[in-house]
């Protein structure tokens, strides 16, 4: 009967030995799992933040590509908006230049532009007064003196010009007004009149 007993504790030691080591053998197991998972974690926990600089890196990089752009079309329209006020200064001082002025502005364009000297010129009305008779028998006397007829006349009706003239002959008309002859050298111009609104620097 002592066998029997005796026997019977080695079996339970030897049970209870063996569930000792497959606990033991469970927690190395579960630990090393834990360690594991831990590690991949934080591998997925950097790679989702290196995405995330990297996204918000590039997002920044095109909002700020994108506001340099508008920033430079806003200056082009507001350097845009700087040169047609200049223009259109221009054009007013023009047409409010004082009569004797105006006229010494005029001369030179109406005997380069007269082919024959027999045209006649349409002004604006409140030119009527300041491109008169007068001032045509002045151009006159010069055309003569290049050699041409020299009978401009001025013509009974008026054109709604900021200033200058038109010259018409056999129901041909060249347009000389300012506003004319600004849009026309606007390209050729435009560079200049910006050199001096936007100096460099």
């Amino acid at each position: 009967m002592a066998g029997v007993e005796a026997l019977a504790r080695r079996i339970r030691q030897r049970a209870e030995q063996e569930a000792e080591e497959v606990k033991a053998e469970a927690r190395r197991r579960a630990e090393s799992i834990l360690v594991q998972a831990r590690a991949r974690a934080q591998k997925e926990r950097e790679a989702i933040l290196a995405r995330a600089r990297t996204e918000a890196a590039e997002r920044k990089r095109r909002l700020l590509a994108q506001a340099e752009m508008e920033a430079r079309q806003q200056k082009l329209r507001a350097k845009d908006e700087l040169v047609d006020k200049a223009f259109e200064l221009a054009l007013k001082k023009l047409r409010e230049l004082p009569a004797a002025e105006y006229q010494a502005f005029i001369e030179p364009l109406l005997v380069a532009a007269a082919e024959t000297g027999e045209e006649e010129v349409i002004v604006a009305p409140h030119d009527r007064e300041r491109l008169n008779e007068a001032f045509l028998a002045r151009v006159n006397e010069k055309l003569k003196a290049q050699g041409k007829v020299g009978r401009l006349t001025l013509a009974a009706e008026t054109r709604p010009l900021e200033g200058g003239f038109i010259l018409r002959a056999g129901g041909v008309e060249n347009n000389y007004s300012f506003e004319l002859i600004l849009k026309l050298s606007r390209d050729e111009l435009e560079q200049e009149v910006a050199a001096v609104l936007f100096p460099a620097g």
